[in-house]
């Protein structure tokens, strides 16, 4: 039997972000029998059991802090023989784990894959280390990728000899279902007569919902009949919740926490709203795109992710109520028909499968950029 190639994922989180959710369907639709896929975490969730039960190993690791128990720990992983380490990096304020893959005995290939536009935290300090050690990263890695040629830059200072894979969806589960939406809007007490906002997101600094708040409370006064929807979990949660008490909107506002059929309440919507500070290419906004939702987008985000007709930008220096006037003006129902040949084309899970096993396919071929 042929020998798999193994790869090591560095690193998903204990939370259901972006991140794991792409990695999550690649090793679902990937071919098994070739690829072997593991997995450094920062802790554990739920979710992992599906990779798990995929065939791949969870590798939970200590704080770095905690650093000569890290160092081991990550060795002691690397002795596994990796053929390739593949980062997924928001920032490269951190690059201790890359240097460890680098000088680590088995010299396996290493992949730095750009996710974001800007550091999770926001740290001047990190920002420093950031600039400091992009030009290190570039000659430590033997492939260089990002989710996005803005996210390309923030990471490597260039599009040059870059790899963009679009982050893909699986189409087929996120096309508009009347069925679903009634059936989500009875769940949850809404009339099949109102307008409903969505917004799918861990409660972060970074996806802004607080300021979504802000909006929706001026749209409310303009369509009575309106709800808002806020998929997620996160550490901002709780203060999100009583800023919508406050506002005397929690007859209005509803958190649904983590839900595992995200599509059945993207259908439920009617228009969808990120007012992200800074973003790589977010899943879900495609996601929104292809279940035909109205979506309007913070212009911080990669213009790269605007694929209908249907989706528009606003920048986060206008007013909530300017924002409120422009959802309200383009909020008229439709018959959810979207722009699904370009999603499709661009964005589809197939092809990025497909962009994984050419990246890995290449990189131990020793093809060049």
């Amino acid at each position: 039997m042929k020998k798999k190639i193994k790869v090591l994922h560095v690193q998903i989180t204990e939370n259901f972000g972006g991140i794991e959710s792409l990695l999550t369907n690649i090793y679902e639709n990937i071919d098994r029998n070739v690829y072997q896929f593991d997995f450094i975490a920062t802790g554990t969730n739920q979710y992992q059991e599906k990779l798990k039960k995929l065939g791949g190993r969870i590798y939970v690791m200590p704080s770095i802090r905690l650093f000569a128990s890290y160092v081991r720990k990550f060795n002691f992983i690397l002795n596994n023989n990796y053929d390739v380490v593949h980062f997924h990096k928001n920032s490269a304020a951190n690059i201790i784990p890359i240097l460890l893959v680098k000088y680590h005995s088995s010299h396996p290939k290493i992949i730095i894959h750009s996710h974001n536009t800007s550091p999770s935290i926001n740290n001047k300090g990190l920002l420093i280390l950031h600039m400091i050690n992009r030009s290190l990263l570039n000659r430590i890695s033997d492939k260089r990728v990002a989710c996005a040629k803005v996210a390309a830059r923030w990471m490597f200072g260039t599009e040059n000899n870059i790899q963009i894979i679009n982050n893909g969806i699986d189409i087929k589960k996120f096309s508009y279902s009347s069925k679903n939406r009634n059936l989500i809007r009875e769940k949850l007490g809404i009339a099949s007569s109102d307008i409903v906002l969505g917004n799918v997101g861990r409660f972060s600094e970074q996806k802004n919902q607080s300021f979504l708040i802000d909006i929706f409370n001026i749209f409310k006064e303009k369509i009575p009949n309106s709800k808002l929807i806020l998929v997620g979990d996160g550490y901002l949660l709780k203060k999100v919740e009583e800023k919508v008490k406050s506002l005397g909107l929690a007859s209005k506002v509803i958190f649904t926490g983590k839900i595992n059929n995200i599509p059945d309440f993207l259908s439920a919507m009617d228009v969808f709203v990120m007012p992200s500070l800074y973003e790589g290419l977010p899943i879900s906004a495609v996601e929104a795109q292809a279940e035909g939702l109205k979506v309007f987008l913070s212009d911080s985000i990669s213009k790269e992710v605007v694929l209908t007709n249907k989706t528009k930008l606003f920048s986060l220096k206008q007013k909530p109520n300017e924002i409120a006037d422009m959802i309200f003006k383009n909020s008229e129902s439709d018959d959810r028909v979207s722009g699904l040949k370009r999603i499709v084309d661009s964005y589809s899970l197939d092809n990025t499968v497909k962009s994984f096993t050419n990246l890995y396919q290449g990189i131990l071929n020793n093809e060049k950029y």
